[in-house]
């Protein structure tokens, strides 16, 4: 079993010292070894870095650091219920994301194609019943 450093971990995977103390003090991610030679040291083998990464993983789609130990205490199977509904959270994200972006691009396009003059109340009003009721 080889070990490596707390600097090489964060090295490797990009997660700060301070992340991973945090980690290790929310009980999601502990160093293999504390101590080594008598110096005070975290050491983590190949397993704590494996999991260090789908910590980060995790992380990046936006789960919770609260939910994380529910959904990696599935011996080594992610909680499918959590993955599930924050996929489907993205999902309804991205469409509020894209609606948001085509309003924009609608209305910069108006004021493109008139930019002297004012939009209309009428078409103000047709835009504003189709979009936002």
């Amino acid at each position: 079993m080889s070990l490596i450093t707390i600097r090489e971990v964060t090295e490797i995977t990009g997660i700060t010292v301070n992340a991973l103390r945090y980690y290790d003090s929310k009980g999601l991610l502990h160093p293999t070894v504390r101590n080594s030679g008598g110096r005070k040291e975290w050491l983590y083998d190949d397993d704590a870095v494996r999991k260090a990464k789908r910590i980060l993983l995790l992380r990046r789609i936006g789960i919770p650091v609260e939910s994380i130990a529910s959904v990696m205490e599935k011996a080594g199977r992610m909680d499918e219920v959590i993955l599930r509904s924050r996929l489907e959270e993205l999902r309804s994200e991205r469409r509020e994301i894209d609606e948001q972006i085509s309003v924009a691009s609608m209305l910069l396009l108006l004021g493109e194609l008139t930019p002297d003059a004012e939009i209309t109340d009428d078409l103000l009003d047709r835009m504003f019943e189709k979009i936002c009721r």
